[in-house]
This record gives structure tokens, sequence and C-alpha cells, in this order.
């Protein structure tokens, strides 16, 4: 009797091990389970997905593409399981790097995360566009195509309506789409050319940079020929004035068809 107590004993204590075995192993898988579907619910939560986007300073550049585009960056998940919706993961020097590439016309944007209305703003700095760069014209070709360019030498978008602004030509191959014309020395360097025409009264609507040794200013005395390399444009450009004064002078109707300042103090002209 006393060795069947004994067996019943034993039997009862094993199967109360081989519970709390099954038990532990049960929460040893099962907690990091369920540990991990909570993280998963939350990163899918919907108080953490961006619901609004808000575009600030965005005159020039259509609110709703940027939107869109912005939208198209945040679609999928990461690993398959993580909306990139989730505000506490969007990554904004990506967002903000794929919106530059699209937008040439914005050269900066700042992006901050608003929690509480699970809201993104992107507040943009567009590019002025200060001057036109144009393609040369081909023979029977349609008008010239031009593009924006900034007083930095940038050229960053296509101008669909072509205004009064001044033009440059020339000293760029392939895309100009984001190329640089000219340093902004050498731009301000033309624009000082530019003024001592202009205030002599005679008007200036294109440099054409035809080589590192020729550019063209287009005047309304005639063309000026010059070296694009040359430092002190100003002087260069006094120099020629004072040869214009000397012929106009001995000769009120004269007109230039070329005035040639390549040559420091030495000018060559032809008239028309």
């Amino acid at each position: 009797m006393q060795g069947r107590r004994y067996n019943k004993a034993s039997s009862r204590i094993a199967k109360r091990n081989n519970a709390r075995r099954v038990f532990g192993l049960v929460l040893k898988i099962g907690l990091p389970i369920i540990f991990l579907i909570g993280i998963i619910w939350c990163l899918r939560a919907d108080f953490l997905q961006i619901k609004n986007i808000v575009v600030l300073g965005a005159e020039t550049v259509s609110v709703e593409n940027l939107k869109a585009t912005a939208l198209s960056r945040t679609s999928g998940n990461y690993f398959f399981i993580i909306p990139k919706t989730n505000i506490l993961f969007l990554n904004k020097q990506e967002l903000a790097d794929t919106l530059l590439t699209t937008f040439p016309r914005l050269e900066k944007i700042e992006i901050n995360k608003q929690y509480f209305s699970k809201s993104i703003v992107l507040k943009v700095l567009k590019r002025e566009a200060d001057f036109l760069w144009c393609l040369p014209v081909q023979a029977g070709a349609s008008p010239e195509e031009c593009f924006f360019m900034n007083k930095s030498g940038l050229i960053f978008e296509k101008a669909e309506n072509l205004d009064s602004k001044f033009i440059f030509k020339g000293n760029v191959e392939g895309d100009p789409i984001m190329q640089s014309f000219a340093t902004a020395d050498k731009i301000q360097n033309y624009l000082n050319f530019i003024e001592v025409f202009k205030n002599a009264g005679y008007g200036a609507t294109y440099i054409d940079v035809e080589s590192t040794d020729k550019a063209i200013l287009g005047t309304s005395i005639g063309e000026v020929f010059f070296s694009p390399e040359e430092a002190d444009l100003a002087l260069v450009a006094q120099n020629a004035l004072l040869l214009i004064d000397e012929i106009m002078t001995e000769n009120p109707n004269a007109v230039f068809e070329y005035i040639d300042a390549r040559f420091g103090n030495k000018m060559f002209y032809k008239l028309i």
C-alpha cells in the first residue's frame, strides 16, 4: 500500500513538472510574438500615419504637384510591414532630396513634422529667375528655346513664357538644366559691363559666349566683342565708349557692325 501511494504521488509531481515546462515554453515563445505583434500594431496605428501635407512658399510651383510627389515618396512599406506614412520613420532628408530633384525651381526645402496634427510642413524657397539662358536658333527652326537662370549662373528650369529678361547664350553643352553658365563673380562682371553701356544710353539685350576668348554683347549701337575672361569688364566698356564717342563726333550717323574690344586699349571696329 505504501509503495502504491508513493507511485501515485510521484506521478502527480511529474505531471505538475510537465505542466510547468509546457507553460514556460508557451511563455518563452508566446510573449515575444505578442510583443512583436503589439509593436507592429502600434507602428501601423492610425494615430502615427501622416494625414496631411502643408506647403508654404510655393508661389511659382504647383502645390498639388508637390503634395503628390511627397505622397508618392511615402507610399509603400518598410520591410513589407511598416507603412512609409509612419511619421516617426519619415526620412526628411530623403524626401527633401527627391523634391529638389523633381522641382529644380526650388532652391531649398525645410521639412517639419507635426505629430499632434499628423502633418508634415514643407517650407520651400524658390530660385529667382533673374535671367534667361537660350539655345542658339538653328536655320529654319522655331523660336529659340530658353531657360531660367539665377544670379549665381545656375540654369534650372525651362521658360515657357519669354519676357523681357536679359539673355545669356553659350558656354553650356548638353542638357542645360541644373548646369552652371558661369560663376556668380563672372555674372556680376558681365552685369558691370552691361551697366556702363546702359548708363551711356545704349541698351543691351544679350551676351553670347562663343569661346574662352570671345563673347558678344548685343547693344543698340552694335555688337561689342570682348573676352569673357577679362577681370574688369567695366573698364573695357569705358574704353569702348571712348571709341564710340570719337566716331560719333566725327559722324553722328555712324552705325557699328561691331566693335572688337578684346585687345586692351587697341580697339577695332567696322561700320555698316
